[in-house]
């Protein structure tokens, strides 16, 4: 009895390991204040508006991509390259980071010909003709919001929280 109680538990610590590597992880305090700091500068300093200041506060303190997948295998990595090449008609592709969720995945590229864009299936990447919609480009906190609205209106479907993470990633905590 001892020996399966002890089993149980390995089992639970590391699926319980494995399921908090697999997400992104929200900002660090030291990075939240930070973060805070120049906000509230910026909208000291008229950069940015009120509204902007107050959406992009609740951004610092969400944690949009708990539950959102984030590793690839070495294989699953080159399988997507594979088949992006093919979608894209390109020579080379990198698969960099991907995020999946309910079906949905948004694979962030090198494409070695312009900026590293993200890609974004309603399904399989692998199995796809093409990617639903593509994103590049930047964009600073105070904008996540649009973001967020961006993805949801050019990603019918998309699930919300995916949404909400890309959006979050892409302006907080991009690596």
């Amino acid at each position: 009895m001892k020996k399966i109680l002890i089993y149980v538990t390995l089992l639970s610590l590391i699926y319980t390991i494995s399921a908090l590597g697999a997400s992104e992880p929200p900002l660090s305090e030291s990075d939240k204040a930070t973060v805070k700091q120049g906000l509230a500068d910026a909208v000291k300093s008229k950069r940015i508006t009120q509204q902007q200041y107050t959406q992009a506060l609740s951004w610092v303190d969400a944690a949009p991509c708990e539950g959102i997948e984030r590793d690839v295998t070495i294989k699953g990595k080159a399988n997507l390259a594979n088949a992006i090449k093919k979608q894209l008609r390109l020579k080379t592709v990198d698969v960099l980071q991907t995020f999946r969720s309910e079906g949905w995945t948004i694979v962030y590229v090198d494409t070695k010909v312009s900026d590293e864009p993200y890609l974004f299936y309603s399904g399989d990447p692998v199995l796809a003709r093409k990617p639903v919609t593509q994103w590049s480009g930047a964009a600073m906190i105070f904008e996540t919001s649009e973001v967020e609205r961006w993805v949801l209106d050019n990603a019918p479907g998309i699930p919300k929280r995916l949404a909400a993470c890309f959006a979050w990633h892409v302006t907080l905590n991009r690596d």
